[in-house]
């Protein structure tokens, strides 16, 4: 099984020997730098670069880091809102993605359409965390983008995001966690582990009628293909 996103260098500590594959997010230069480390000690762990919207990180910076072994996608990037510096900083992620010819891993906060506006026909997109409405999830299939879901799948009020969960491709579905945090239930409320992302699959094999080992080898599958692994 895959846990697709994650910030392992924000726990203290962690387990992921049952784990296949694990790609370690950075969210600015230095969680970039540790999610390197972290990659390069451990054989199933994979690292992505890239600084979030909310940090006021020096993006320049950013470029010297994905070079070096076991980086395999730009990110996490995105909006939390409509600002011009956030639409111009995730502009330059995308920008160097192309450069290296790598995935961007995206963070959405109510930012659909500008997401869509800025990203264009990009074709390797992973959309972390999906919340979005049925009709931006439909957009996003048709650019061939893939969809994660984690912990906020399991939520009580989560009925909407379930009936999206049901329509997407199997080729484009991954899991995650993000833990530490968004921990599923029922852990709600407490540190996420990257084992947890079994109660996200299980779900997601409920929502969609079939079985867990059927959703842990396309999810598998899915993030090898995206992130060449």
């Amino acid at each position: 099984m895959v846990d697709a996103h994650c910030h392992l260098q924000d726990l203290e500590t962690f387990d992921i020997s049952e784990l296949k594959y694990v790609i370690c997010a950075g969210a600015s230069v230095d969680s970039s730098k540790k999610a390197i480390e972290i990659a390069s000690s451990h054989q199933n762990v994979f690292a992505t670069v890239g600084i979030h919207p909310e940090s006021n990180d020096d993006f320049n910076k950013l470029r010297n880091l994905v070079k070096f072994p076991k980086v395999v996608a730009i990110g996490e990037c995105g909006l939390d809102s409509d600002n011009p510096r956030e639409c111009e900083l995730l502009q330059k992620h995308l920008d160097l993605a192309k450069e290296f010819d790598l995935p961007i891993v995206i963070h959405n906060r109510n930012q659909d359409k500008n997401i869509l506006k800025i990203l264009g026909n990009y074709p390797k997109v992973m959309l972390h965390c999906f919340t979005s409405n049925e009709e931006f999830m439909k957009e996003c299939v048709n650019r061939g983008w893939y969809i994660s879901f984690g912990g906020i799948l399991t939520f009580k009020k989560s009925h909407a995001l379930r009936e999206v969960a049901k329509q997407i491709p199997d080729n484009l579905l991954l899991i995650e966690t993000d833990s530490p945090y968004l921990s599923p239930e029922p852990f709600r409320g407490k540190i996420n582990q990257p084992k947890n992302v079994k109660i996200v699959a299980q779900m997601l094999a409920n929502i969609r009628n079939t079985s867990i080992d059927q959703i842990e080898e396309t999810t598998d599958k899915n993030c090898k293909r995206l992130f060449n692994i």
